[in-house]
């Protein structure tokens, strides 16, 4: 399934991380790839502390907020690009290894005696986040039709997360979740700065 967080209001990122630390506690792979992103959110040091999260960031991002130059904006469409290649690659290696991983754990906690509540199976079989990917499309810094091709080759047992601002009527028609976030009051509305710890 995909799942889309959009809007102008807090939340969208924390959201896929809740969704996140949620599917890697039943031992479903993550791939967590954060575009447009230099990587010091607060949620990236956890989230690459817990078992079974991989977390995917740019290795090249100026500065977006200034006018980018036509080399920077093919640069970093590349990087994007390389991105999604990198989490696809990554996450189908994990899949090869997660039925020989859970029964190691089996075995493991059988040679120590754990006694171990069953606990139900997970209905996916893995997750990606692509966190501000909405963003990138948007502004043309990512291929939006090797994205939407990804997506509807889907397996069914696949869930995407994708997070940022405005999708188009070509992802929304996709997604089985659509959640708006709409801001209602916002500190940056008085001239506060982004916290971190809080927003960032």
């Amino acid at each position: 399934m995909i799942e889309i967080y959009h809007g102008n209001g807090k939340g969208k990122t924390s959201a896929a991380v809740g969704a996140a630390v949620r599917a890697a506690g039943y031992g479903v792979p993550v791939v967590f790839c954060e575009f447009l992103k230099d990587g010091f959110s607060g949620e990236v040091s956890v989230l690459e502390k817990i078992p079974g999260i991989f977390v995917i960031l740019p290795e090249f991002l100026p500065d977006t907020e200034k006018l980018l130059s036509k080399e920077d904006e093919a640069r970093l469409r590349a990087e994007n690009a390389n991105m999604l290649k990198k989490a696809i690659r990554l996450m189908t290696m994990l899949l090869k290894q997660q039925p020989s991983r859970k029964a190691m754990a089996k075995q493991r906690m059988e040679k120590i005696g754990v006694v171990k509540i069953r606990q139900r199976e997970a209905e996916i079989k893995a997750l990606f986040v692509f966190d501000e990917v909405l963003d990138a499309v948007n502004l043309n810094l990512m291929d939006r039709i090797g994205l939407l091709r990804f997506l509807s080759e889907l397996p069914i047992d696949v869930e995407v997360i994708l997070t940022g601002q405005d999708p188009d009527v070509s992802f929304l028609s996709m997604a089985d979740y659509v959640t708006n976030m709409v801001k209602e009051r916002h500190p940056s509305d008085f001239g506060q700065d982004a916290r971190w710890g809080v927003e960032k």
